[in-house]
């Protein structure tokens, strides 16, 4: 494998689009994570994790989170809505594969804030810090086949259909999942 040929893996690193910022998370951020999704029944109906029965287990995946940074090949983003500066979803990495220059990426967006245009806004921009920053080729995505609403986010943001899946997560609820699954690729420089 050529030098040049590595991924730059640059850890989460701020990033900005017209009404967002995009940070690491925080300890202060653990209420609003709490009121605006993690305790939300609806929110994560379509998603492979459990509701948070009280702020305490919010705390315990928010110090994992931020344990997650101290590697450079660990992206997870608080979503901060720029007029207010509430935290209002998260969008990370996950399944980094280097020598395949591969990532799967997730998003959850407060309910509150549903059919807005967030997820796609957010999903845009990360999608092209993980292609042109970092060098991600191969970008996945999935969701359940009842939400088509995300699958209209990845479409919006660049992705391609590439097939459905079940998906078995081994979570709190074991949960079995007919997921539609999406793609990204980096598509290579042409000859100038």
């Amino acid at each position: 494998m050529l030098k040049g040929d590595n991924l730059k893996h640059l850890g989460t690193l701020d990033l900005e689009t017209e009404r967002f910022f995009l940070r690491k998370f925080r300890l202060d951020d653990v209420h609003q994570i709490f009121q605006n999704w993690s305790s939300d029944q609806e929110s994560a109906r379509y998603n492979a994790w459990n509701v948070h029965d009280n702020e305490n287990t919010t705390r315990e995946y928010v110090e994992e989170w931020i344990a997650g940074y101290k590697k450079p090949s660990y992206y997870h983003w608080a979503i901060i809505d720029k007029k207010n500066l509430e935290v209002i979803g998260s969008i990370s990495v996950s399944s980094v594969k280097d020598r395949k220059k591969y990532c799967e990426i997730g998003y959850t967006v407060a309910q509150k804030r549903w059919n807005q245009g967030i997820a796609t806004e957010v999903l845009m921009r990360v999608l092209s810090f993980l292609a042109d920053d970092v060098g991600f080729e191969t970008v996945r995505a999935m969701h359940d086949v009842r939400n088509a609403a995300s699958g209209r986010v990845m479409e919006k943001s660049g992705m391609i259909f590439v097939k459905h899946k079940t998906q078995i997560f081994l979570s709190g609820q074991n949960l079995v999942m007919k997921c539609s699954v999406y793609e990204y690729k980096k598509v290579a420089l042409q000859l100038r």
